[in-house]
């Protein structure tokens, strides 16, 4: 998929769905994004041969006169399947329609025949107008092993030697956050180290001097789920002393978006190419080859294995005797953000302890969420005792998902190894 100079791409490897972003990264989808992935490919496909099939009557999509037929492919999500009774034609697939906030909606608007027999569609957009995706051209042919491979990474890395020193903002914690300084095509400036976040991010008025190449548009949201309108640019090289990254594609914050405390978030795009080892005892941070660096695990650390399926490293925790899932978030400079629907389902049970307003790259929340005081959760082998757990909009995490933030990993040094999918916790003793 392309759009203004710059292209995204998904595929099937034979024994795994993938996805790679506007820098070629790559990430496998797991859990619930294989999960939408199979239902997808089922429908893309029609392969229900294994699907359990149920009849939900006739409805009117667009004027025209559908059968509405439930689908849940094995290992899949369910899927409302609107099609047209007089040609087989899908004229709307509903992705779990009977979660509200799941809920995805896709009208098909045309097909085209792109080889005898073969059809697919011309034009879809979503429920409620917004962009329009045509198709513009496609030939049927046969597909080589090469074909099934993800890319190579766009951007490219020269390591050094340096190691340069972070800054750890003190607040009423022991740590809020880790910035670290890069240049950006030559200009220096000061970003918050961010693993929650799926790009790299620039605000204004840094990102105004540095000449960037400007892209298409694109957005960004955050932990209230709200949507923020940027655009894509393009940088020549982000230093790190002497660890340069070339060539990398990374979001424009809008102009009224400016930030007085940082000139950007580092996020996925630097970390995905690259082993990077944060030392807050000795407050700095390290780069190195994949190719020639395997992080060691010392005594007392462990070496978690995250599903990078959203850019970012999430995890099992489990709260009680219930399990469920969050980001190891780095710029989360509070406490453990899980989904409401803990609460709501039934699955926690608990009183309230207080309430937090939080604030990400889309603004602050307009009603707070409610925490909690818990006697303990845990976190791998690790126990976090009298953990403050707030709770925030399942519209947001869906049913499992969340944050852990600073107060947890300050009594960590962090090693991102992204490229084995990993991410090693080591105690520093603060």
């Amino acid at each position: 998929m392309a759009r203004r100079g710059r292209s995204t791409e998904t595929g099937f490897n034979g024994r795994a769905f993938w996805s790679s972003n506007e820098n070629r990264y790559t990430v496998i989808a797991l859990e619930d994004t294989a999960r939408r992935r199979i239902t997808q490919n089922a429908i893309d496909t029609g392969a229900f041969d294994t699907a359990e099939v149920a009849d939900r009557g006739a409805q009117t999509v667009d004027g025209k006169s559908a059968e509405i037929v439930h689908v849940t492919p094995r290992g899949g999500i369910p899927a409302d399947l609107a099609i047209d009774p007089a040609t087989g034609a899908y004229l709307r697939f509903t992705l779990e329609p009977d979660d509200r906030y799941q809920r995805a909606v896709t009208r098909i608007l045309g097909y085209t025949e792109i080889a005898p027999g073969v059809r697919v569609p011309s034009a879809y957009a979503g429920e409620h107008g917004g962009d329009t995706w045509r198709f513009v051209s496609g030939k049927v042919r046969a597909v080589s092993d090469d074909d099934l491979r993800a890319p190579s990474p766009a951007p490219r890395w020269s390591f050094g030697n340096d190691t340069p020193p972070i800054e750890i903002a003190r607040g009423t914690f022991a740590g809020h956050a880790v910035y670290v300084h890069a240049s950006i095509n030559g200009h220096p400036g000061r970003f918050l180290l961010d693993s929650g976040a799926g790009q790299i991010l620039l605000y204004h008025p840094y990102v105004d001097k540095i000449g960037l190449t400007m892209l298409g548009k694109t957005g960004f949201s955050g932990i209230n789920g709200r949507t923020v309108e940027a655009r894509y640019g393009r940088a020549d090289t982000i230093a790190f002393g002497d660890n340069v990254l070339s060539n990398v594609v990374l979001g424009i914050a809008p102009p009224d978006d400016q930030n007085t405390i940082a000139d950007g978030i580092i996020g996925f795009d630097v970390l995905a190419g690259a082993v990077v080892h944060v030392d807050l005892a000795h407050e700095t941070i390290a780069f190195g080859d994949p190719a020639s660096v395997e992080p060691s695990v010392a005594k007392g650390a462990f070496a978690f294995p995250v599903n990078l399926a959203d850019n970012t490293p999430e995890v099992v925790v489990n709260v009680g005797k219930v399990a469920t899932r969050a980001t190891l978030d780095t710029g989360n400079a509070l406490f453990v953000a899980l989904s409401d629907n803990l609460k709501t389902s039934g699955r926690l049970v608990a009183l309230e302890h207080s309430t937090l307003f939080s604030s990400g790259v889309d603004g602050i929340q307009q009603e707070p969420d409610s925490c909690y005081l818990l006697n303990e959760m845990s976190v791998g082998p690790y126990r976090y005792r009298n953990p403050t757990v707030c709770l925030s909009k399942e519209q947001v995490y869906g049913r499992d998902g969340g944050l852990i933030g600073f107060d947890f990993l300050r009594h960590f040094n962090w090693t991102f190894d992204y490229t084995r999918s990993h991410v090693v916790l080591t105690p520093n003793g603060l």
